[in-house]
């Protein structure tokens, strides 16, 4: 392999490589903030349904007697389409609202009960689904809790259509990058090898100094020379041997 051609190769592998990490770099932190921003977003639905629950029930309402929870939860469910269910559960763990009004009056998971001992918004993965949860309170303490489950598959669906729009860019990218760092090198190649080329030449007799090949130019003009006047000196010894054999 030549120079040049190690040269490509190794400016070909290095743009490459550099384009794929910073593609890679890419994806993860587009996938951790689309996750960031989907925990907000719910964490953001739990904080309004808390806070609109906390209000009746400091009234004097009891919760089965909030009836604008159930059409609430209802339009938040069909504004986004991530989202599986939404239930809200008194504290002996019983379903007082929920979008699947089948499970309206049904026992909600023992966990999710459990967890309302915790004032913080709490996460939990599901049957491959993701549940965010928080307890809400009435003046005697804890009242119950509101569940929102959370598809994981319109996560991973973003992340394969990001993962295939990356794989394109950075194709193309690698790609692009790939001729401008051909090109490069053997621009760089041109440049570094163009003065010893011109040397050649004169040490060939093909042709002078430009005069802007630096000092290597005047070695080789003086190198000729050199070789000229030994051509000559011999020459002139070989006529002098000519003429004494001829003498003698």
């Amino acid at each position: 392999m030549t120079f040049v051609s190690r040269l490509i190769l190794v400016a070909v592998v290095s743009v490459t490589a550099a384009v794929v990490a910073v593609a890679v770099i890419a994806f993860s932190a587009s996938d951790r903030v689309g996750e960031e921003i989907e925990r907000a977003r719910v964490a953001n639905l739990l904080g309004t349904l808390r806070a609109s629950t906390e209000a009746n029930l400091s009234i004097g309402l009891l919760l089965d007697q909030i009836s604008l929870l159930q059409p609430r939860i209802e339009r938040e469910k069909a504004g986004d389409p991530s989202i599986l269910a939404i239930d809200i559960f008194n504290s002996a763990g019983r379903a007082i609202y929920s979008t699947d009004r089948s499970v309206i009056g049904e026992e909600v998971s023992p966990d999710w009960v459990k967890r309302l001992g915790d004032d913080n918004q709490w996460a939990a993965a599901e049957r491959g689904d993701t549940v965010f949860g928080t307890r809400f309170e009435n003046d005697l303490g804890v009242a119950g809790g509101i569940s929102v489950t959370v598809s994981d598959e319109a996560r991973s669906a973003r992340a394969d259509r990001l993962g295939l729009d990356l794989l394109i860019r950075t194709g193309v990218l690698s790609l692009a990058a790939s001729i401008a760092a051909i090109i490069a090198a053997v621009a760089f190649v041109h440049v570094l090898t163009r003065p010893f080329d011109r040397v050649g030449k004169v040490l060939r007799g093909e042709g002078g100094s430009t005069g802007d090949d630096g000092g290597l130019a005047p070695l080789a003009e003086a190198t000729v020379k050199s070789w000229r006047d030994a051509e000559a000196r011999v020459d002139r010894g070989l006529g002098q041997l000519g003429a004494l054999d001829d003498a003698a």
